[in-house]
């Protein structure tokens, strides 16, 4: 007897497109749909085409998936289907057009968190850089964030999470042995390790036209909302958005400069209703938030040193000897603000003598 999991790990490398399959299991149970591949060869019997009934039946074998098994398991991929408790149920909406499967690496635990997506342009400018650092940082205290590990606002924004120890989530376009762009393949590295990668597509599948505006639809369903920086007239944030306000999702849109090409389409966004963001706070306000921030030192009354560090690590991770020489303190007098700082759970050392601020 096949488990379920199984079924759709077996549709999942049938090649056979998701909205495709989703029409499918619409009319038919997945497990009368395994059977009835050993009981006919009609193709019409639930209205497959040629192709489709084709694709289907050329991985429905119980070896294939059983190797397939061990072969992500041989590479350390892990899997989740619908039918496993970890599998977000946000992504099971309808209007998502759910995944058969999430092929990943990292901790999905951090799925089940709320999320926030921050997307944009590939050449970002420098001050949509800037505010990425300065406010995505500050979202990821109270978010993860959730962005396509693209050039450009993408890369920014999980690295910011990063920094100051965040949760981040990055969304394939093409299976997990195939990330790009190449320049931020060590970037995919470290989000392995301390966030999650993820892709509906199997490992060894490449990116195609196709596949990254599939994927803008599970960046956007996975989050409360989406965050778009910067983006031109024709960016494929703008895509990210609209999948947004098909879930039900909120849309958010940086402000920009009239006459620069990257702000046409965040500006005709806010025009168009999305709430515009010039900070942070303008987000976690809207929810009802206070950021975790706020929530930690609201708690503790920090002295002028301890507020002098917090500052300086606010900006990103700093070594001992980086913050003697910023903040002007003796060895002594840092090494008792850390200490307390550190009491406090405020920061952490991240590695030997580097310091950063706690989730």
């Amino acid at each position: 007897m096949m488990l379920v999991s199984d079924l759709y790990l077996w549709l999942s490398y049938s090649r056979v497109s998701t909205s495709r399959i989703n029409r499918i299991l619409e009319k038919i149970p997945i497990t009368v749909l395994w059977e009835s591949f050993a009981e006919s060869d009609d193709f019409n019997k639930y209205s497959l085409d040629e192709k489709t009934f084709t694709l289907l039946k050329r991985s429905r074998n119980v070896d294939f998936i059983e190797r397939t098994k061990q072969y992500l398991a041989d590479n350390h991929i892990c899997y989740m289907t619908r039918v496993d408790p970890m599998f977000p149920p946000a992504l099971s909406q309808r209007e998502v057009d759910p995944p058969l499967v999430l092929y990943y690496k990292g901790r999905p635990e951090i799925l089940r968190e709320p999320c926030i997506a921050v997307v944009g342009t590939r050449r970002a400018s420098q001050y949509g850089r800037y505010f990425v650092q300065r406010e995505v940082s500050e979202l990821a205290r109270s978010f993860t964030v959730v962005s396509g590990l693209a050039a450009g606002i993408d890369g920014y924004a999980h690295s910011a999470a990063l920094s100051v120890g965040g949760n981040t989530v990055a969304v394939l376009g093409s299976g997990l042995f195939n990330p790009s762009p190449v320049s931020n393949i060590p970037l995919f590295d470290e989000i392995c390790k301390n966030g999650i990668v993820l892709s509906e597509y199997p490992p060894d599948v490449h990116a195609t036209a196709y596949t990254f505006p599939q994927r803008n639809r599970i960046i956007s369903g996975l989050c409360k909302g989406v965050l778009v920086v910067e983006a031109a007239e024709k960016s494929g944030s703008l895509i990210t958005a609209n999948c947004a306000l098909e879930q039900g999702r909120d849309v958010f849109a940086v402000p920009g400069d009239v006459d620069k090409p990257r702000s046409v389409g965040t500006n005709r966004l806010i025009k168009q209703g999305a709430v515009p963001v010039t900070c942070a706070a303008d987000i976690t306000e809207y929810y009802g938030m206070r950021s975790r921030k706020a929530e930690r030192q609201k708690a503790v009354a920090l002295d002028f040193a301890e507020e002098q560090i917090m500052s300086l690590l606010e900006k990103s991770e700093m070594s001992f000897d980086m913050l003697v020489e910023k903040s002007g303190m003796t060895v002594p007098e840092l090494n008792t603000a850390l200490s307390s700082l550190m009491i406090y759970g405020l920061i952490h050392e991240k590695s030997k003598n580097l310091y950063c601020i706690s989730k």
